[in-house]
């Protein structure tokens, strides 16, 4: 019976080590995850940043061309040109936000998945460890009287 007692103290260690694998894994995991969030975020902003600055200069150009060609602002189609260069720019700013929400919320539950699944790996580990202690257990205890 003296050889069980290294044994369970050395599964009990394996418990702990790979427990603070665990750990680890899902700390790394996470970071990994807020940098990738991040990314997608500031690529949104320069994005759009870059989509407003299209528009100021798409609307310069047609008021420039209006003027040019004598036209005031204020007029009819004038405005309608005008509004729908805001109103493509709108959409445009509308799917970019649309994939981006669509992004985040795939790397969240990619994140999700990722925990549940560490999570499952880490009760198999665990269950692994602990039938390995009773097997050994159970090889070192006479099971019939005879000693």
């Amino acid at each position: 019976m003296g050889g069980m007692l290294p044994s369970a103290a050395m599964s009990v260690m394996q418990m702990g080590i790979d427990a603070t694998q665990q750990k680890a894994a899902q700390a790394e995991a996470k970071a990994e995850a807020q940098a990738q969030a991040r990314q997608i975020q500031e690529g949104r902003e320069i994005d759009s940043r870059q989509r407003r600055d299209q528009l100021r200069r798409a609307l310069a150009t047609q008021r420039a061309r209006f003027g040019a060609q004598g036209l005031a602002a204020g007029g009819g189609s004038i405005d309608a040109t005008l509004s729908g260069l805001e109103a493509e720019a709108e959409r445009e700013e509308a799917d970019a936000q649309r994939l981006t929400d669509t992004r985040m919320s795939r790397l969240s539950e990619e994140a999700s998945w990722q925990r549940r699944r560490n999570l499952l790996d880490a009760s198999a580990s665990r269950y692994r460890t602990s039938m390995s202690l009773v097997q050994r257990s159970l090889r070192s205890v006479p099971l019939l009287g005879g000693e």
